[in-house]
């Protein structure tokens, strides 16, 4: 039964990938943490396709994946599974980076090759659907789950449990370069107005004012849902329960109007070929100084530190839209889940690299290189660039990503709209295709 509706959520989310033609996702970076007794590093994915015992294969050591879905955290996974893995000899972490986000978990689920150690994404529909079909093991009776922030990890429960240990927050906002703005005179703009006038003021430098990476379709779901629920209606959520009982359309929604011509008119003081940039050459633009903006998630800092040490940023919420206030949008950004298959031994390991995570020294060490706002209480969090975004937090203007409602299947084929949105910039087309992708795949909430 599982494999069965894993084999037809990835039929979907493929067909809807292949639409994206030159937007496809990069090859796949894969990352492992070496047996710390081994000379060179181990390849992280399993290439069988059949679960096996890999204590037996192993001689004495438990053998565990640690699967996870954050390029810029390559490093500190493989720093804290090495120090792991010297703590317990007995265990050996083998670290996959995965090709896609979702995609390619749902992939390996399908499959019935699902690593021991998931990273996952509690808040959204896709894994609370997972967790109601026992991909998981339940975790409520943990002792580590006491070390968390109550409230949110009340947000992660599926029926009444807890599948996943929750780790850090992320939240959504505008970048900007403050070398370049107090060189300039600008003001760091408060309204879509004051948004506009710096753009200007930029091109009339000559200076590019963002650059989008508009090809990765992951990047193109997280800006789309974040600044809707962030900088246009910080309700959303109730608008698809409206549209699913025949209440309200999207096509006749002005806010959505402006915000579709506020995606394109963004474009406008952006870089050229937007759909033809992945990550890496659109944080370039922006940590060299020849973007002097960037929306993105906080997960950004630590890329943006190590691509430019010397550079002088700052984040920000983004201007309202159509709303009164700041806001910001986000979701519970790490969280990690134990497979249902493990094994007894792998179960175990599993248990113990968790109960390592959320230790004092280890949390913190977390916290610091990760960057986003931890969740694991008594760890000091200071990072100087997402001051402004953490008081929005604390003060309730915040929002769940539309990831928590919207399915998978839902978030890929908006993110086909959205990039023909912005290739041949017909509004009422894209409107028509969202309230169409909607109706299609939207399920009322409980």
């Amino acid at each position: 039964m599982k494999k069965r509706l894993f084999a037809m959520l990835l039929t979907g989310s493929l067909a809807a990938s292949s639409l994206l033609g030159c937007s496809g996702n990069p090859a796949p970076s894969t990352t492992a943490a070496a047996d710390t007794t081994a000379a060179g590093s181990q390849a992280g994915q399993e290439t069988s396709q059949e679960k096996t015992d890999t204590t037996a294969a192993s001689g004495e050591k438990t053998v565990i994946e640690l699967f996870h879905q954050k390029p810029e955290n390559v490093e500190l996974y493989n720093q804290l599974t090495a120090k792991f893995m010297d703590e317990n000899p007995d265990i050996q972490v083998n670290v996959t980076l995965a090709e896609t986000t979702t995609t390619t978990i749902i992939s390996r689920i399908a499959a019935g090759n699902i690593p021991e150690l998931v990273s996952v994404f509690p808040w959204s529909a896709s894994y609370q659907d997972m967790m109601r079909e026992g991909v998981f093991k339940d975790l409520t009776d943990e002792e580590f789950m006491k070390r968390v922030n109550p409230s949110v990890l009340e947000r992660c429960k599926v029926e009444g449990k807890y599948y996943s240990l929750p780790l850090t927050m992320n939240a959504y906002g505008l970048y900007y370069n403050v070398d370049l703005f107090k060189e300039l005179g600008l003001e760091v703009p408060k309204t879509e107005e004051e948004l506009w006038t710096v753009c200007e003021a930029l091109k009339e430098k000559g200076i590019q004012a963002f650059s989008f990476p508009d090809k990765k379709a992951t990047r193109i779901s997280q800006m789309f849902d974040r600044m809707l629920i962030g900088c246009i209606d910080h309700d959303f959520y109730s608008k698809c329960d409206q549209l699913a009982a025949g209440t309200y359309k999207i096509t006749e929604d002005e806010n959505i109007r402006k915000y579709a011509e506020t995606i394109l008119k963004l474009r406008e003081y952006g870089n050229a070929d937007s759909l033809g940039y992945d990550d890496e050459p659109a944080y370039e633009e922006f940590t060299s100084g020849k973007a002097a903006m960037y929306i993105d998630g906080s997960w950004a800092v630590p890329t943006f530190e190590t691509m430019n040490p010397d550079l002088n940023f700052d984040c920000t919420a983004i201007p309202p839209i159509t709303t009164d206030e700041f806001y910001t949008a986000g979701t519970v950004d790490t969280a990690f889940s134990i497979s249902s298959d493990c094994t007894d031994a792998e179960y175990d390991a599993c248990i113990r690299f968790l109960n390592y995570l959320v230790r004092e020294d280890i949390a913190q060490e977390f916290s610091d290189m990760d960057k986003n706002p931890t969740l694991v209480n008594g760890v000091e969090y200071s990072v100087p660039q997402l001051v402004e975004i953490n008081s929005y937090i604390e003060s309730g203007k915040f929002g769940p990503s539309l990831a928590s409602i919207w399915t998978q299947d839902l978030r890929n084929g908006l993110n086909v709209s959205v990039q023909a949105l912005i290739l041949d910039k017909d509004v009422d087309t894209f409107l028509e295709e969202f309230q169409a992708i909607v109706e299609e795949y939207y399920v009322p909430q409980k």
